[in-house]
Formats: structure tokens, sequence, C-alpha cells
């Protein structure tokens, strides 16, 4: 809480982080990661189970074995960002190839479309419903655009402003949210029913809705993937890699789980489920506290949307366009509003995003295992000005692409989708588990797996590499 915000606005991109200019630590990486999480886009994901027919008890553990489990897949990630000194998708160069890192690249701009959109929509939606709650301001399209407009030039300006506003923010942020989402279990607790019994399972019998509930849940830690790197490749290499991965697992776990539990929680206490969730909350709240959930519209939106928008930035600056982080940043950001804007006024996409999403997170999860994958192959022993190459190198591979990683991930990917559950899209395969959406773990299985045999079938030659690469690193 009492470090100094630099006066500068950063200059570093996805260039190599030199020890020189490591001043971060981990805890950081808890606050960012945690914080993030503390925002109505996030709670919508944690009314799920209340709304898949789940009682309070089975919501809440289903809610919180998913987190730890999407939780611990991702905290290792974050040794990565320390090893390489660069951002997610130029880290994943080391085993995709460095043109290969166009995978985690596109990956990183899409998901943070899908969620910055639906970031600023909801907060926007909490200042709409309070304005009308507390004042009777009408609740059309306009009063909507402008507070969408209000959040996404916030957060705009923070994330422009770079790595040492978002950790400041983040920081504060986290402790104001996080109290106020506390407060409102306590401000609820009279229309709270711990022996909530929830209602029609969504598919049919208690074990495949829980298990949905609980897939649900491993995927918001699994879908910040690609954006862990873009605070760790701050903290310098001395600092212990066990401390690094309860900073990253940690902060995303106790983020995620008051955020999820507290939307739960009520949830269970709506008189009308079918009621949207930021409304649902805000007319059952006592007048006196709605101010607390305009707080979370606000801030909470500040979190989440700066965090997406600046790691867009180093996504969209990874593709090579020539542009800065600046620049790539401001891109983003424009087209984030207009696409909040085209939601707004054109309300089936709002469907079309949430599937998107989904898609989205069982194509980013494979790519998480593989790296996961390829650093224990490694050993963790990496080049990382070898990662900055433009052709040839360590990790050009196969013109620049490493096949073994990139098939992995493609038949990953396709095995995800045949499991897609969503309102757009429905996988030819669903049926065989009960309609429960498991794209996003088969995906991962199959792509960590596949990964594997593929390179382990090359076992003498993948240990020369490592070795040349421990010998290059011991160099730098």
């Amino acid at each position: 809480m009492g470090e100094k915000v630099e006066s500068k606005v950063e200059v570093r991109g996805i260039d190599y982080i030199p020890e020189s200019e490591r001043n971060s630590k981990p805890s950081n990486a808890f606050f960012v990661l945690g914080g993030a999480q503390l925002c109505f886009s996030v709670m919508i994901i944690g009314a799920l189970p209340i709304l898949f027919g789940l009682g309070w008890w089975d919501s809440f553990s289903a809610l919180t074995i998913g987190l730890l489990i999407g939780s611990f897949l991702i905290a290792p990630l974050g040794l990565l960002g320390q090893k390489t000194g660069t951002n997610g998708p130029v880290s994943s160069g080391a085993h995709f190839g460095t043109k290969g890192r166009v995978i985690g690249a596109l990956l990183t701009i899409f998901a943070s479309f899908g969620f910055y959109t639906l970031t600023v929509l909801t907060g926007a939606q909490s200042l709409v419903y309070s304005g009308h709650r507390l004042f009777g301001w009408p609740e059309g399209n306009g009063i909507l655009v402008i507070g969408a407009l209000i959040i996404s030039l916030i957060t705009s300006v923070v994330a422009v402003y770079g790595h040492s506003l978002v950790i400041a923010i983040e920081k504060v942020g986290s402790w104001i949210i996080g109290t106020v989402l506390i407060l409102s279990i306590i401000v609820f607790l009279p229309q709270f029913d711990a022996s909530y019994q929830g209602g029609d399972y969504l598919l049919g019998g208690y074990w495949p809705t829980w298990l949905l509930a609980v897939s649900t849940a491993i995927s918001i830690p699994v879908s910040c993937s690609p954006f862990i790197n873009d605070y760790t490749r701050y903290i310098p290499g001395k600092t212990r890699a066990r401390s690094i991965m309860w900073g990253c697992g940690g902060g995303m776990l106790l983020g995620c789980w008051i955020s999820m539990n507290t939307a739960a929680y009520l949830t269970s206490t709506f008189t009308n489920l079918e009621t949207p969730f930021v409304q649902g909350i805000i007319e059952q709240s006592p007048a006196w506290f709605v101010p607390g959930f305009i707080l979370v519209g606000l801030i909470g939106s500040l979190l989440q949307g700066s965090f997406a928008l600046y790691g867009a930035g180093l996504g969209l600056e990874t593709l090579g366009l020539g542009l800065n982080r600046i620049i790539t940043t401001v891109i983003i950001s424009v087209t984030g509003t207009l696409l909040v804007c085209l939601i707004i006024f054109v309300y089936d996409l709002t469907d079309i995003i949430n599937a998107f999403v989904t898609i989205i997170i069982a194509a980013i999860s494979p790519w998480l295992t593989i790296n996961l994958v390829g650093y224990y192959l490694l050993g963790g022993h990496y080049s990382p000005l070898q990662l900055h190459e433009s052709k040839g190198g360590l990790y050009w591979y196969s013109n620049g692409f490493n096949l073994p990683a990139v098939a992995s991930w493609v038949v990953a990917v396709v095995t995800g989708l045949l499991f897609t559950n969503t309102s757009v899209f429905v996988g030819p395969l669903v049926n065989l588990v009960g309609g429960v959406d498991i794209s996003f773990v088969s995906s991962a299985i199959v792509g960590a797996a596949l990964f594997f045999l593929l390179v382990k079938k090359s076992t003498s030659k993948g240990n020369e590499m490592n070795r040349t690469e421990q010998s290059i690193e011991e160099t730098i």
C-alpha cells in the first residue's frame, strides 16, 4: 500500500525487462490478480450455480473446489514471466515458436474484448439501476451509454499509463471493493436462508449440475492465464518461486472466492431468479447501501477493465505491427468502447459475447497447459533475448513454429469445441457427458498430454536443447 506510483507513463512494452528495472514483488501480483476479480462481470459467473438449481451449500462447495483447482493450475505460470522478463504471449514463443506466439497474442486480445465489454456493460448497468432506485432517473439506453463511456474513459487512462498505476489502483480498489462485498453479506443476512435448497437442476440431476458449476468456477482463473506474466515480468530473478506461485495462485483464489461466493449468497436471496443479477441486488438492497454497489460498479469495473486493457495492449503489440504499447492500448480501448455501445443497442449480442468468452476459454486452457508442460520439460531455463529474435535462434523451430505445440493446441481446441455447450453453439459430443460443458477441461487435458507425448518422442534432442538453453541463460 505504501509504494510510490512512478510519475511517468510506462515506456516498456513487450521488450525484455532487465534486472535493474525489476522493482516489483509477488504481493503486487497477488493484489492485481485478486483485485481484478472484484467486479460485477465475475460476480455474475458466481451467481450461476444458484441459477443452475443448486442450493447455497452446494453452490459454495462447487465454487470453492473449482477455484482451488483453477488457481492451482495458473499459479506456476507466473514463473514463466519472471524467467523470460516479458509478457505471456512472447514468453510462450519458447514453446510455440517465435511466430507461434501469435496464438497467445490473439487469445489475449479476444479474451480481453469479451471480458472488457461485459465488465463495462455491467458497471454501467449498476449506475443506471442505482440512479433509478435512488433518484428516479430513467433506465434508457442513453443513460447506459453515458455510464459506459465514463467507465471506458477511466479504465483507458489507467491502462495507457501502465504497470505502476494499474498495480496502485488494484491495491487500493481491492480493499474498498472487498470491504463492500463483505458488508453486503451482513446487510443481506436477514434475507438469507442457509438451508436454501435451490430449484430444478439445469442438467436434470445433482451431480451433472454440480460438476457444471465446478467447471464454471475453474474457467475464471484459467481465462486470466495470458495476463499473469504482464506483472511477474517485473519481479527480480532471485525472488523465490514459491513466493511467486503463492502470489499468483493465492491472489486469484481469494479475489474470485470473495466475489463469486458473495454473488451466490446474494442470488440465493432473490425472490425472482429471472431478475438480472445487477438489477436484482440493487432492487433488494436497502437504499442506504445502494452507494456501495455503485462503488462496485465504478471501481470494480476499473479494476477488471484496466487489467484487461493493459494485457490486450501488450498482446496487440506482440503481433509485430510496429506499434508501441501506448498506441496499441488506445486502439484496444476505442474498439472495446465501440463494442460495448453496439451491445447496448443490439441486445442479442450479449448471448453471443457470453458464448464467445466460453469458446475462447476452451482455446486458452490448452495454451496454458502446453506452456506448463514446456516449462517442466525445459526445467525453467530460457534465453530471454532470443525470444525477441525476428528470425532464427533457439525458438525458431520450423520456420518460427514449434509444430508439436501448435498441433497439440489445434487438436485440443477441436476437442474442446466437441464438448462445448453454449446458447450459440452446441458441440456434437455434449450429450455423452450429460450436457455438461467440459470444453476447457477436455481441451486442457488433451493439449498437455499430446504435447508431452510428441516432445518425449525426441527426448535426446529435447535434453540437448535444454542444456543449450541453460548454458545461454548463464551467459546473460
